[in-house]
């Protein structure tokens, strides 16, 4: 079984790198430290690292990373890659290409293949989260689960479930939660952090609101480096494509967001369609219904705006 080959795995080794993916959620971070939080709690002896950066996002629970430890305890190291495939999708992959680690696991939810040459892989696109594989993981195995790992390993599910709206959550995934209920965390903190909304987020959500467009069933908006800066929207809200989420009669909704190269980062969303399919027409990847990718310029927007409103028509 998975939770056996993994738990095997791990006690061969005594240190334990835990990579995370480029521009980081509450899932990949929730995944990364909750499995340290985890690891630590039960193999004591063994020296866990989580690097690569939070960007400062969710800042509200500990998510400082360790440096990248010496290249003597990373020729002897596990590498474990949670919620993330490609190497071009993962923060700190040099590690892993240049073969400074020992050997790779992945733990991922996402539907693609990977090219790691992991010596296992646990990949499960039926669960809403990494950190809901981390959460059935640790249960498996009748792990010690602290508060702290709790706390982290709920982050990842609660939002990358949608707060319990996408179709992925399961009675499995209200299981896992109510376990991770039972170490009695502070789970009100959480909700509470996550539902704060700043003047920022309101001057841009307004700016959206009223400057979307929309082909057939499809609604998106896009946001220009200028506009960004003149209405000195944060890294960390750019990427709002959830103010466009559910608004009736629109079944996906866009996000384009220009980077600073020029390129431009797509965000895809849809309620009911497989929006997947677009995403890896240009590089990306993700989940059925909530994926991303990044397009060369401003004139693929309407590309790929036409293929979404072919799919939803």
């Amino acid at each position: 079984m998975y939770y056996l080959e993994i738990q095997k795995i791990i006690k061969k080794y005594s240190s334990i790198i835990i990579f995370h993916h480029v521009n980081p959620d509450g899932d990949c971070l929730g995944t990364q430290f909750g499995l340290k939080e985890l690891i630590q709690d039960n193999f004591p002896d063994k020296k866990v690292y989580v690097i690569g950066d939070s960007n400062n996002i969710l800042s509200f629970l500990d998510f400082e990373h360790d440096l990248v430890p010496n290249e003597n305890i990373l020729r002897e190291s596990l590498g474990i890659v949670v919620d993330a495939n490609f190497t071009n999708r993962i923060k700190n992959s040099e590690l892993i290409t240049q073969k400074k680690i020992k050997n790779i696991i992945r733990i991922d939810h996402h539907i693609e293949d990977d090219d790691l040459e992991p010596l296992y892989s646990w990949v499960d696109p039926s669960y809403c989260a990494s950190a809901e594989q981390v959460a059935q993981l640790a249960i498996k195995l009748k792990w010690k689960i602290s508060k702290k790992a709790a706390a982290y390993i709920y982050l990842g599910i609660y939002t990358d479930s949608g707060r319990f709206f996408y179709d992925k959550t399961s009675a499995r995934t209200f299981n896992l939660v109510s376990e991770l209920l039972k170490t009695k965390f502070d789970v009100q903190y959480i909700h509470n952090n996550l539902s704060k909304r700043n003047k920022e987020e309101i001057i841009f959500q307004k700016e959206v609101l009223n400057n979307y467009k929309t082909e057939g069933n499809t609604i998106y908006y896009y946001l220009s480096n200028k506009k960004s800066k003149k209405l000195n929207i944060s890294d960390n809200n750019r990427n709002r494509v959830d103010f466009l989420a559910n608004i009736s009669p629109y079944t996906i909704w866009i996000f384009f967001i220009e980077q600073d190269n020029g390129e431009i980062r797509v965000r895809l969303r849809s309620s009911i369609h497989d929006i997947h399919q677009i995403a890896i027409q240009y590089g990306g990847g993700g989940h059925e219904k909530a994926s991303g990718a990044t397009i060369k310029n401003k004139k693929q927007i309407a590309e790929v705006v036409n293929k979404a409103s072919i799919i939803s028509s």
